[in-house]
């Protein structure tokens, strides 16, 4: 396919449109993974374990949180299960005392939709449909799927890959600029960067995912619910999954059955750390 995409370029474009398009890719990449982290940049990151270049402060973060919560709710039905709510506010508030990130203001959100889903937004709002929260057998489970959500704001998943993109869009723009590419040509270029950054994205959405397991797993323990019950959740959504195997690398969430094994082997890493190896044999 690579060899191919050349050919066409050859055929159609001069030798430097083709050396511009190619480079411009690379420009592209570069400069997202940059933004994405940075090891010897930045502040360090408690939950991640590493330094990483954020140019988005907190208020930012809960300023563009608000924006989207109110266009969520133009979408969205709140529940007005209050009963439903205060569970879930409870073990939110519960797990978020052990989070690595203690400058937002999270808040739990039900909301009424059948679908079995859970997601964050940007300055710490969760937002938990009433078809799952149904589904799951026991407050351990909840807490399971909110400690995965709080992992994602822990570790700023979402502003990250919000930082990348803008990364994009900015570089797209100054280096056709500075090219001065024809029209299709530019185009072709933008498109095989839109390739890479899909590509990109998707493996970034991918260990964002383990990562945010394996913070809900600390989480668990350390908020005194069983982290094991992680694992159980996902088999939940397993039995309800109707989902089919394809080529992983262009998936932006890893199998609920890789992740089930990935749960379990951090269940063992953390109770053999914190209660001894004996712990194993629970």
């Amino acid at each position: 396919m690579k060899s191919f995409k050349i050919n066409i370029l050859s055929r159609y474009y001069p030798l430097k449109h083709k050396t511009a398009a190619l480079a411009f890719g690379c420009y592209i990449a570069a400069f997202a993974i940059f933004l994405s982290g940075c090891s010897t940049l930045g502040i360090y990151n408690p939950a991640t374990e590493k330094r990483e270049f954020i140019f988005v402060s907190t208020p930012e973060e809960a300023s563009m949180g608000r924006t989207i919560h109110q266009n969520i709710l133009e979408k969205y039905k709140l529940s007005q299960d209050k009963e439903k709510q205060e569970r879930l506010d409870k073990i939110g508030s519960r797990i978020v005392q052990i989070s690595d990130r203690q400058d937002l203001a999270y808040k739990f959100y039900l909301l009424e939709d059948k679908e079995l889903n859970a997601f964050t937004v940007p300055g710490g709002s969760v937002y938990f449909n009433t078809g799952l929260f149904d589904k799951l057998e026991n407050e351990d489970q909840i807490a399971g799927v909110l400690a995965h959500e709080i992992g994602h704001s822990a570790a700023r998943h979402t502003i990250k890959k919000f930082q990348a993109a803008l990364g994009y869009n900015l570089v797209a723009s100054l280096v056709l600029t500075h090219l001065g590419l024809e029209e299709n040509s530019a185009r072709l270029a933008s498109m095989g960067a839109d390739v890479i950054m899909g590509m990109v994205f998707n493996a970034y959405s991918r260990q964002d995912e383990y990562e945010a397991d394996r913070l809900a797993v600390k989480y668990l323990y350390f908020s005194g619910y069983r982290p094991e019950a992680m694992a159980e959740s996902f088999e939940i959504l397993k039995k309800e999954s109707k989902e089919q195997k394809g080529f992983l690398y262009f998936r932006t969430h890893p199998y609920i059955e890789d992740r089930i094994v990935a749960i379990n082997q951090e269940v063992v890493k953390v109770r053999t750390k914190y209660d001894g190896p004996e712990a194993q044999n629970k």
